[in-house]
C-alpha cells in the first residue's frame, strides 16, 4: 500500500512539474516573423519557396521558425518531450512527404525535380526517387555488372547529372588506405548500371577525384594530389575526357580557383569575397562553349562574410542571408548570369527578440 502511495505522491510531483513547466514557457515572448518586399516580387517564382529557419531563444527557451519568402512562418518548440521523441520537421533536405521513405544509411543526393536515396551494397545499388512534383517514389535495386569491382559497402554515392532516364553517379569507396571511385551510367528506366568509358587513368595514392559535370560526350573532373610531405599542399587540376582523350583546362587551371557545377552542369562557378574592394566576385565556365565570363557585385556590410552567401545555381543565383541587427534579417537575391539584384526582402521580428540566429536556408518543394 505505501508503495502504491508513494507512486501516486511521484506522479502527482511529476505533473505539478510539467504543468508549471508548460504554463512558464507559454508565457515566454518568442520571435513573430513577418516578411516585407523590398524589391522584386517572388509571387509565382521559386523564391516564394525559399525557406529560412531562424532560431530565438528567451529564458533558455529555443523556438524554430520556418520562415518561407511567401509570408507563411510556421514556429516548433525545442521542449522537453521533443527532445525524447526527436523532431524532424526543420531538417533541411527531408522536408518533404519524403522524409519518412530515406534511410539514415543512404547517401542523399538532390536536383531540381528529385531527392535521391541510394545505398550500395556489395554486388548491387538500392535507388530510391522521390518526385516533388508528383510526391511519387519510385524504388528499385540494380545489380553491379560483373566488369565493375564490388565492395562498395562502406562507400558513399553522389549524383552528378541526370539526363531523360540516365543518372551519372560517382561512387567512392576506401580500400587499403586509398581511395578509389567510378564514374557510373543508370539506367533507371531498363534497370541497368554500366561503367563509363573514361581515357583517364585511374588515381593512385595520394589523389582525389571529383567529378563536375558528366554526360555522353565529356566529362568534367577536378583531380587534387596531396603531398605526403606536406598535407596543406593541395594541387588542383581540372581535365576534361570525351572517353578516347583526357585534356587539361587551362581557362580553370590558370585561374587557381577551386569551380562547382551550376544547375545541370553546363556551367561551372568559382566565385570568392575580396576584402579590398568589397566586392563578391566569381568567374563562371561555360562548358559547351568554353567561354570564361567574370562579373562582381558590392557587398553590403552585413554581408562581409563568406557565411552569408548560399547558393541557388540551378536558378542561376546567388542569395544572400544576412542580419540586419539583433533579430531582423534581409535576403538579397543575385542573377549570376547578369550580375543584377532581382530580390531584396526582409524578414522583422514584431517581438525583436535579440537572441537569434539563422540555423540553415533551403528551398522546399
Amino acid at each position: 500500500m505505501r508503495r502504491f502511495q508513494y507512486l501516486v505522491v511521484l506522479l502527482v510531483i511529476c505533473l505539478v512539474s510539467l504543468t508549471s513547466y508548460y504554463g512558464y514557457t507559454a508565457t515566454i515572448q518568442t520571435a513573430d516573423y513577418t516578411v516585407k518586399h523590398i524589391e522584386g516580387d517572388v509571387k509565382g517564382t521559386k523564391l516564394a519557396k525559399l525557406h529560412l529557419i531562424l532560431q530565438s531563444t528567451a529564458k533558455g527557451k529555443n523556438v524554430y521558425s520556418d520562415v518561407s519568402l511567401d509570408g507563411t512562418v510556421k514556429k516548433n518548440g525545442d521542449n522537453y518531450l521533443e527532445g525524447i521523441l526527436g523532431n524532424r520537421e526543420f531538417n533541411p533536405i527531408l522536408k518533404t512527404d519524403a522524409k519518412d521513405f530515406f534511410r539514415a544509411d543512404e547517401t542523399l543526393s538532390e536536383d531540381a525535380d528529385y531527392l535521391y536515396g541510394i545505398r550500395t551494397a556489395e554486388k548491387e545499388l538500392e535507388l530510391k526517387m522521390w518526385d516533388k512534383q508528383t510526391k511519387r517514389l519510385t524504388e528499385m535495386t540494380l545489380p553491379f555488372p560483373s566488369t565493375v569491382k564490388t565492395g562498395y559497402g562502406t562507400g558513399s554515392v553522389r549524383v552528378i547529372n541526370r539526363m531523360d532516364k540516365t543518372l551519372y553517379i560517382q561512387v567512392d569507396a576506401y580500400r587499403k588506405n586509398h581511395e578509389t571511385n567510378q564514374l557510373m551510367q543508370v539506367d533507371y528506366q531498363q534497370k541497368k548500371i554500366k561503367p563509363v568509358r573514361l581515357a583517364s587513368p585511374a588515381i593512385k595514392k595520394n589523389e582525389f577525384r571529383n567529378y563536375l559535370t558528366a554526360g555522353p560526350d565529356r566529362v568534367i573532373y577536378v583531380q587534387q594530389f596531396i603531398d605526403e610531405n606536406n598535407d596543406s599542399e593541395i594541387q588542383e587540376t581540372y581535365l576534361e575526357d570525351d572517353g578516347k582523350h583526357v585534356r587539361p583546362i587551362e581557362k580553370l587551371n590558370k585561374t587557381n580557383q577551386s569551380f562547382v557545377a551550376m544547375g545541370n552542369g553546363e556551367r561551372l562557378i568559382a566565385y570568392n569575397e575580396n576584402e579590398e574592394t568589397n566586392e563578391l566576385q566569381w568567374t563562371v565556365y561555360d562548358t559547351a562553349t568554353k567561354q570564361v565570363t567574370k562579373d562582381a557585385i558590392r557587398l553590403e556590410a552585413a554581408e562581409k562574410k563568406m557565411e552569408s552567401i548560399n547558393e541557388a545555381f540551378a536558378d542561376n543565383q546567388f542569395y544572400f542571408v544576412s542580419k540586419m541587427n539583433d533579430y531582423d534579417y534581409q535576403v538579397r537575391v543575385v542573377d549570376i548570369l547578369s550580375g543584377d539584384v532581382i530580390y531584396v526582402g526582409q524578414i522583422r521580428d514584431k517581438n525583436q527578440v535579440k537572441s537569434s540566429a539563422i540555423i540553415t536556408s533551403f528551398f522546399g518543394y
